[in-house]
């Protein structure tokens, strides 16, 4: 007995007490407002009905938040309308429309179902982003809230080697066993983990990762994995089982899931990086590239069947590199042997060692779990499979993709065919369902606009940097975009050819929102006012989630002298700030000034002393906020808060200065100097303007 009772009070000691300290610890950080929530969704009230909106912290769990890789914007009803069909989004870059992201799948998709669906409102909500793997959407799909969705689609499986707990990271440790992969998560998420990481950071500052920044895919180009590498054994296995996971999650949370296979561009993407065998002696290696040579050469001068021969003795000595697969699947392809030039074009895939791709193994995978969900609210879209048989005789390239995996409007546009087919399927009886044609879906949405042009433009700057230029074909890479931005350019035309060819979708009803947003654009840019009000009126119409519309029709209305409008618009913008500073900031300094035009100097001044005091971080906009305290006062003979407005933007700029975050706001002195001279203190003016020059 005595041994026992040792037993359980060293069983308290040692688990029980620690465990209540902890969750007495976690309770009173979370009441305290310590730490952050990582959950997608956040739960908003407007206008009294409860709304998500995505989380702009949730990516901060997994990367550096310095990076800003982030969610897609969402807004949308918590209890859904009786007619809606919400379908969710989850995956990459490639899933979220990267490089079109106001063209991609989600957009595509909803098109479709609108018109499979008239009599039902559609609602596509993208949870995807760039840079993320299975480890990730698993939280996300975690995260989603029950009963939210008729669907879930998943299309994932790129970057489960360059993403969060792959090999090939470049933030985090590779770790091979999926539970402590998803406990340190759940340890990261705990506010006693942020607070430590926190406290931390002030004790060590200078940290490497606060200063990352953004570089698309060269950040990764130092971590190549092999096919061999005992890792990828492990990348597999999180994979399956964080897909099979996630549709169970989805599953059970009441959400029929649609999964997806993940085509990549065989055809026309080179291998970014191939490696030799291990092992290979000197001679080997000489002959290897003896016979390699020999094929490259010839390869050059289109002489397909000597080429073919070469590289087949290289891949002999070196069956293993990349590189030589994909030149002999381009030398069969050109002798009309296609089955050949498949094969060998997913070996090229296979092997190549900076995996960016989903290979032939995560396909696999995806089919295989595919094959064990059943019917009972799942359903999968072999969408690499419409990418081949879209692409025949050939592989999939550009015809349909952009570089090694995202895809052009063609591509978006078989995806999202094959998804609402089975979506559509789902809903009403099978029967001859067809999607509306690409062109059909090119003329809803407004595709190609000038923010294509503008998207080519990005891409083409993105393949200027590692490891594109180290592909064997980069030349044709570059000529493919010169080319497609050429003709992209000439068919968008002029603002005005754009207005023209939108005239009819938008008087036939079945533009969507972000075709009057463009045109609102439009007008607005050409200076119709009457047409930006009534596109801008549409939009909200359509969709009333957008804080950018909000400030847009604001603006207009001060222009106006509207300000009691102005005022409704610009408080309606604030529940679409997601916490950005520089956003809140921005509106309560608007809606402060626009209160002093109407009179209500309390409100006013009370707004514009809010950004002052709770967002000295954004320079600029609090030395507005001074400046229209200042004029205010001086306007209307208010001598003593003219007085205490003077001094506190003193105190404010000179603490700047001491600090050296003068040097964030370079016009520092030169804005004191105006505001001085605004308030009728020429000495402090010429001070500020004296300080400038040294």
């Amino acid at each position: 007995m005595p041994d026992i009772k040792k037993s359980v009070f060293a069983f308290i000691a040692i688990f029980i007490v620690p465990l209540l300290v902890f969750v007495l610890l976690e309770s009173g950080l979370r009441i305290f407002g310590v730490g952050t929530s990582f959950d997608y969704f956040h739960e908003i009230n407007i206008d009294g009905r409860a709304h998500f909106q995505e989380n702009p912290d949730f990516a901060d769990q997994f990367y550096p938040p310095a990076l800003n890789i982030g969610p897609l914007e969402n807004t949308f009803a918590k209890e859904p309308d009786s007619d809606l069909i919400r379908v969710y989004v989850l995956g990459g870059s490639a899933a979220m429309g990267f490089p079109f992201r106001n063209h991609g799948l989600d957009r595509l998709l909803a098109t479709q179902l609108r018109a499979a669906l008239p009599s039902r409102t559609v609602e596509v909500i993208n949870t995807a982003m760039t840079s993320v793997n299975s480890h990730v959407v698993y939280e996300v799909a975690r995260s989603i809230p029950e009963k939210s969705a008729y669907f879930a689609i998943i299309l994932m499986g790129n970057n489960e080697v360059v993403g969060p707990y792959g090999p090939g990271t470049l933030n985090q440790n590779f770790l091979s066993n999926i539970s402590l992969i998803r406990g340190f998560q759940a340890l990261r998420r705990s506010r006693t983990w942020q607070a430590l990481d926190g406290l931390v950071a002030q004790i060590k500052p200078e940290n490497a990762q606060q200063d990352l920044k953004w570089e698309g895919m060269q950040m990764f180009t130092s971590h190549g994995v092999s096919r061999n590498d005992p890792r990828m054994q492990s990348v597999y296995s999180h994979y399956e089982d964080n897909l099979v996971d996630t549709i169970e999650i989805l599953r059970d949370k009441g959400i029929h899931v649609v999964l997806s296979s993940v085509p990549a561009n065989l055809r026309h993407s080179a291998p970014f990086l191939s490696v030799h065998r291990e092992g290979m002696s000197d001679e080997q290696m000489n002959l290897w590239r003896d016979w390699h040579d020999k094929g490259s050469r010839s390869f050059e001068i289109e002489n397909w069947h000597n080429a073919i021969s070469c590289f087949q003795e290289a891949l002999e000595t070196d069956p293993g590199y990349a590189e030589t697969h994909f030149m002999l699947a381009t030398a069969f392809e050109n002798v009309g042997d296609f089955q050949n030039a498949k094969a060998h074009y997913i070996h090229a895939l296979d092997l190549d060692a900076l995996r960016f791709r989903a290979d032939s193994e995560i396909n696999s995978i995806i089919r295989k779990v595919a094959d064990a969900a059943g019917d009972d609210a799942f359903s999968f879209v072999d969408s690499a499979a419409a990418f081949e048989q879209a692409s025949l005789p050939f592989q999939a390239g550009w015809n349909l993709l952009l570089e090694h995996v995202h895809y052009d409007f063609r591509g978006n546009h078989v995806l999202a065919a094959e998804m609402s087919r089975s979506i559509v399927s789902e809903l009403i009886a099978p029967g001859n369902y067809e999607p509306l044609l690409g062109e059909e879906v090119a003329k809803r949405i407004g595709f190609p606009n000038h923010e294509t042009i503008d998207n080519i433009k990005d891409l083409q700057r993105l393949v200027q940097h590692p490891p594109f230029p180290g592909q064997t074909n980069y030349t044709d890479l570059e000529g493919f975009l010169d080319d497609k931005l050429a003709s992209v350019t000439v068919e968008v035309g002029s603002p005005r050819d754009v207005v023209r060819r939108r005239r009819d979708i938008v008087s036939s009803g079945l533009a969507d929102w972000k075709v009057h947003f463009e045109l609102a654009a439009l007008a607005r840019n050409s200076r119709n006012r009457q047409g930006t009000y009534y596109h801008l009126n549409q939009l909200f119409k359509l969709y009333p989630h957008n804080r950018e519309s909000y400030m847009n029709v604001a603006e207009l209305l001060s222009q106006d002298e509207n300000w009691n409008e102005a005022i409704s618009y610009l408080e309606r913008s604030l529940f679409y700030t997601r916490g950005d500073e520089i956003k809140i900031a921005e509106t309560v300094g608007w809606l402060g000034t626009a209160y002093l035009r109407t009179g209500d100097y309390d409100t006013a001044t009370d707004l514009l002393l809010e950004v002052t005091s709770e967002y000295p971080d954004q320079i600029y906009l609090t030395l507005k906020a001074f400046g229209n305290l200042i004029r205010y006062s001086k306007e209307t003979g208010k001598l003593d808060d003219l007085d205490r407005y003077v001094s506190n933007a003193q105190r404010y700029a000179k603490k700047l200065v001491r600090s050296g975050d003068d040097e964030k706001y370079p016009p520092l002195y030169t804005r004191m100097s105006q505001l001085m001279t605004m308030a009728g203190y020429a000495d402090e003016a010429q001070e500020w303007a004296d300080a400038q020059e040294h």
